[in-house]
């Protein structure tokens, strides 16, 4: 979380706020962000990458990984190379979901280059981009 920009940081929060609205499983819902607020509660790395967002209820029968991206980030090699990773471990993971999170204006962009990511063994996994501050 160290260094990050306010406006990273408030896309967070939406991310957070978002997948808690949409994932209420009825044993509650384990949630671990990259968000000062959650401390040491950090989600699990991902081949060498930690998300913004990880959760699941308990016991385990869904997964969810989350990101927030400026478009500047988004553009990025690195980001792709991220989201793919993320895209792959899901896709062994039965009811799972992908959320990217993106400044106003930037969603149809932003889709855009997660479609582009996506591969066949991603076909299976729910993938929503929300645009917000």
């Amino acid at each position: 979380m160290s260094g990050e920009t306010s406006a990273h940081i408030l896309l967070v929060e939406r991310l957070i706020s978002h997948v808690r609205a949409r994932h209420c499983p009825p044993r509650g819902l384990l949630v671990l962000a990259d968000h000062h607020t959650f401390g040491n509660n950090r989600p699990p790395q991902i081949a060498g990458y930690t998300p913004d967002l990880f959760a699941s209820d308990l016991p385990a029968t869904f997964e969810v990984i989350g990101e927030a991206k400026t478009m500047a980030d988004l553009e990025t090699g690195r980001s792709h190379r991220q989201i793919s990773a993320f895209l792959d471990y899901l896709s062994v993971r039965q009811g799972s979901s992908f959320y990217l999170v993106v400044p106003p204006f930037q969603r149809r962009r932003s889709a855009a280059i997660v479609d582009a990511l996506r591969m066949p063994a991603h076909s299976g996994i729910a993938v929503e981009v929300i645009d917000g501050l």
